[in-house]
């Protein structure tokens, strides 16, 4: 099997009412998304989404002829254009979904995955108050869920910590309490000061007081000796690592022990083979890897495979925060919506590869390009 062209299309999803991520100064009037489709001479085709491929022309070029088996191959070349370009790693998806369909086996088992489904943790985004917040999470709660991540957004932390307190409260120990900082990136143009060692290191301590399960991004990963400091005080784990753009950086933060958990997303950093050296990495560290899959329903998916053969953590990361962020609204591309069962689990769809095949005559109501 040879690779023979690379194609891309663009959609975007009016967001009527906007939503107002904690993370983002900006109300979001749409969600852009784009569909990587890789062509091979046997007439197989994998596709992959949850971030756009900037540079596929040049991948384009590089990965004609190339056997899709050859994982190292397809990465290195991956990794070069990253280099010089922009995030290509939607493309490295797809050829894995195309190798997988191949073999006619679901992404996860072909990587050797052993468990069908995992565990979800509901990934909040908006910005609620405290008894908002907590009317919601129980709401959660009867629906099955038992893991929540909140998200930080107000200039000062302790506003923060009162809305985890009154979620602690409505909830008790039934529900498992993460944290996300938002202090390791920001949006385009977002200058808001972020977190120095030392508030990192307070607001830590208040919320391991409230028995949270660990604490997310609190500091710029370009501040390694920071991040080892804090890790050292801290009673709670600490992770991070999300956007961290190359492998080799990824590996410093992990061989200094930055982390108690690495989060480097599959679409954003690495793609799967790469995230495969990384969670090695972690798994020798005796740290957790366990990803970031905030974007659209093709990146989550893609992402859920890859945490069904490598992850080490007790959960994944599950979008989830409706009515803003529903899994309708994030998952508009795919034929049906990753919904989180009863259980509390998510599991890909059945079939092959990813286990979905995008519906193009479907979706061009909203293709842009």
């Amino acid at each position: 099997m040879k690779i023979t062209a690379l194609e891309s299309r663009r959609y975007r999803l009016p967001l009527a009412p906007p939503f107002e991520a904690a993370w983002d100064p900006r109300p979001r009037q749409h969600l852009d998304e784009s569909i990587v489709t890789v062509h091979t001479d046997t007439g197989l085709r994998g596709h992959a989404g949850g971030a756009a491929a900037p540079d596929l022309g040049l991948l384009e070029t590089l990965l004609i002829g190339c056997d899709p088996v050859d994982s190292d191959r397809i990465f290195d070349i991956c990794q070069s254009v990253d280099f010089h370009g922009g995030r290509n790693w939607t493309v490295e998806v797809a050829v894995h979904d195309v190798v997988a369909k191949s073999l006619d086996q679901p992404l996860h088992e072909w990587l050797e995955g052993s468990r069908s489904s995992f565990p979800a943790y509901a990934s909040t985004g908006e910005r609620l108050g405290a008894e908002a917040r907590a009317e919601r999470t129980l709401q959660w709660r009867e629906q099955g869920i038992r893991a929540i991540k909140l998200r930080l957004f107000h200039r000062d932390w302790r506003e923060d910590v009162a809305i985890v307190e009154a979620v602690r409260q409505a909830v008790g120990d039934t529900v498992d309490i993460l944290v996300d900082a938002n202090h390791g990136w920001r949006m385009p143009g977002d200058r808001s000061p972020r977190w120095d060692l030392g508030t990192a290191a307070e607001c830590a301590r208040a919320l391991a007081d409230l028995d949270v399960f660990w604490l997310e991004e609190p500091l710029d990963p370009a501040l390694v000796d920071d991040y080892v400091r804090l890790r050292r005080v801290a009673t709670l784990p600490i992770a991070g690592g999300e956007m961290v753009r190359t492998l080799a950086e990824t590996q410093r933060l992990i061989g200094a022990g930055a982390f108690d958990v690495v989060q480097n997303d599959v679409v954003l950093a690495g793609g799967v083979a790469g995230t495969r050296r990384v969670a090695e990495s972690a798994k020798q560290s005796q740290i957790l890897w366990s990803p970031h899959t905030w974007s659209t329903g093709y990146g989550l998916l893609a992402n859920l495979h890859v945490a069904l053969a490598f992850s080490t953590a007790p959960f994944i990361e599950v979008p989830y925060d409706p009515p803003g962020w529903s899994p309708a609204r994030r998952d508009f591309m795919l034929p049906a919506p990753l919904e989180i069962a009863g259980d509390g689990t998510i599991s890909p769809p059945a079939g092959p590869g990813l286990g979905v095949e995008p519906d193009f005559d479907a979706l061009e109501r909203w293709r842009v390009g």
